[in-house]
C-alpha cells in the first residue's frame, strides 16, 4: 500500500510545502481508496442478495472514487479531485436517500457527520456551511418522500458494525484537523526561527556595509577641500553639499595657486552613493596630478588631461569590451583677484553671473569627462572682468532634478536659476541658509533624487 500511495500522490507531496495542502491530498487520497475499498465490498453484496437499485448507485460511486487518485496523480490538482469527490458523494447520497426505505437513524447521521467534517476540511467555512445546507435539504427530502411516496425499493439492512465505521471516521477527520493544525504551527515556528536567524544575520551585515560606507565618508571628506581653508582664501563665498546617500557622487575641488589666482571646481561624478563616491576620489586624485603635481593652469588644458587621465585610468576605449564608461561633468572657475580676471570653462555644467540684478549663463561645453570618446572633444575658455558685487553660481543637477511642490514636478533649472538671482544680493551665508530651505520646503515628503553641489562667489 505504501508503495502504491508512493506512486499515486508521492511526487504531488515533493512539490508543496503547504502544510495544509499535504493534509488534503494524504486525506483525500485515504477517503477515496478506503471508501473504494468499501464501496467495492458492498457492490459484491448488493450484486450477491439481488439489491439491484443499491448495485447501480454502487457501481457508479465505485468508478468515480477510482478516478479520484489518477487525478491526484496526473492533474497534482487538490482542488479539482475535491471537488469531484463531493459530486460523486452528493449524487452517491441522493441515490441511497431515495432507494433505503429506513428512517434516519443514528448511522446515517454519522455518515452526514463525517461528510459535512470532511468538507469543511477540504474546502474551509464558507463552502463547509454550503455543502451542511445541501445535506440537510436531501435528508429532508428524503424524510418528505418516505412519508407521501408509494414507491417500494428493497432496503439493504442495517448490521451494528456499520455504526464503527462514519464513526472511526469522523475521529480520522478530527484527528487530521488537529495533526494539520500542530504541524502548521511547528512549520510557523520553524519559520519564523528560521527568519529571526536571517534578520540577525541580515541586521549584522547591515551594519558591517554601514560602517564600511561611513569610514567611506570619512575618506571622502577628507579627500574633499577644506571649507575653512577655502574661506580663508574666497571668505565671501558659500558651498551647499548635501549627498543623498552617506556618501556623494558630487564633489567640489580647490587649489590656491598663488596670493592672486585660485581654481575651484564643481564636479558631479556618474551615480550617486559608493560608486559615485569612488569617481570623486579619483576625479580629486586626477586634477591633484594634473594641477599641483603637473602644475598646468589653463582651465581649457586641465580639462582635457582630465579627460585623457580617465579614459587611460579606467581603461575607456571603445574597442574594450570590459571597460568602464562611467565619467564626471563639471565646471571649472579661474580668478585672478589682482587682475579681477574670470576664466570659466565646464563640462555640460551651467556658471551663472549675476550682475546688477542680470543674469548672464555661460553653459559651456556639452561634452562630459571620461566615457567612451565619440570624437574629439574641445572645452572652451570664457574669459572676462569682474566687477564688484558680482556673483557666481554654478550648480551640480541634483537641486535642479529633485520633485517635489504641490504637484510633485522638478524643481527645473528655470526656477533655481530665478532663485539664484532672487538671493544674489544677500551675504554668503544668508544666500545658503536660503537654498537649504528652498529645497527642503519643495522636497516636502519626497525623496532626495540625487546628490546636492551648489557653489556662490561674490567679488
Amino acid at each position: 500500500m505504501k508503495k502504491l500511495k508512493q506512486w499515486f500522490i508521492g511526487d504531488y507531496l515533493a512539490k508543496t510545502t503547504d502544510v495544509f495542502e499535504r493534509s488534503k491530498i494524504e486525506l483525500l487520497y485515504s477517503y477515496s481508496i478506503s471508501f473504494w475499498i468499501l464501496g467495492t465490498a458492498f457492490y459484491i453484496s448488493a450484486i450477491v442478495r439481488g439489491y439491484t437499485y443499491h448495485a447501480f448507485v454502487l457501481t457508479f460511486a465505485v468508478i468515480a472514487l477510482l478516478l479520484i487518485p489518477f487525478i491526484l496523480k496526473y492533474k497534482q490538482n487538490v482542488r479539482i479531485a475535491s471537488i469531484w469527490y463531493i459530486i460523486q458523494q452528493i449524487l452517491v447520497s441522493i441515490g441511497e436517500t431515495t432507494i433505503q426505505q429506513n428512517k434516519p437513524d443514528i448511522t446515517s447521521g454519522l455518515w452526514i457527520m463525517t461528510f459535512v467534517l470532511f468538507s469543511f476540511f477540504l474546502f474551509g467555512r464558507k463552502w463547509g456551511l454550503i455543502i451542511f445546507l445541501m445535506m440537510n435539504i436531501i435528508s429532508g427530502v428524503s424524510i418528505f418522500d418516505k412519508r407521501y411516496s408509494n414507491t417500494c425499493f428493497p432496503a439493504i439492512p442495517r448490521f451494528p458494525i456499520e455504526i464503527l465505521t462514519p464513526l472511526l471516521l469522523n475521529l480520522i477527520v478530527v484527528w487530521m484537523f488537529i495533526k494539520t493544525r500542530s504541524d502548521a504551527e511547528e512549520h510557523i515556528k520553524q519559520q519564523s526561527l528560521q527568519l529571526e536567524e536571517k534578520s540577525r544575520e541580515l541586521e549584522t551585515k547591515n551594519h558591517d556595509v554601514r560602517d564600511s560606507i561611513n569610514y567611506a565618508k570619512r575618506i571622502q571628506y577628507a579627500v574633499l577641500p577644506n571649507e575653512e581653508a577655502i574661506q580663508r582664501v574666497i571668505p565671501l563665498s558659500f558651498i551647499y553639499y548635501l549627498p543623498k546617500d552617506i556618501v556623494s557622487g558630487d564633489f567640489y575641488w580647490f587649489y590656491e595657486i598663488n596670493k592672486e589666482e585660485y581654481i575651484i571646481i564643481c564636479g558631479d561624478c556618474t551615480g550617486h552613493g559608493v560608486p559615485g563616491a569612488f569617481m570623486t576620489v579619483i576625479g580629486s586624485n586626477l586634477l591633484n596630478q594634473i594641477v599641483i603635481d603637473n602644475k598646468v593652469y589653463e582651465p581649457g588644458k586641465i580639462l582635457m588631461n582630465l579627460d585623457e587621465l580617465l579614459n587611460s585610468t579606467l581603461k575607456q576605449d571603445k574597442h574594450r569590451l570590459q571597460g568602464v564608461q562611467d565619467g564626471m561633468d563639471l565646471s571649472l572657475i579661474k580668478v585672478n583677484k589682482l587682475k579681477k580676471e574670470c576664466i570659466i570653462t565646464s563640462a555640460k555644467r551651467p556658471v551663472i553671473l549675476v550682475r546688477d540684478k542680470q543674469m548672464k549663463e555661460f553653459k559651456g561645453s556639452k561634452h562630459s569627462l571620461g566615457g567612451m570618446r565619440s570624437g574629439e572633444k574641445h572645452f572652451e575658455e570664457i574669459k572676462f572682468q569682474l566687477k564688484e558685487d558680482d556673483v557666481l553660481f554654478t550648480y551640480t543637477d541634483g537641486y535642479t532634478y529633485q520633485f517635489g511642490g504641490e504637484k510633485g514636478k522638478k524643481y527645473s533649472s528655470k526656477r533655481l536659476k530665478e532663485f539664484l538671482v532672487s538671493i544674489s544680493e544677500d551675504t554668503a551665508l544668508v544666500q545658503k541658509q536660503k537654498l537649504e530651505q528652498e529645497f527642503t520646503k519643495w522636497r516636502g515628503q519626497h525623496e532626495q533624487v540625487d546628490d546636492v553641489n551648489v557653489l556662490g562667489i561674490r567679488f
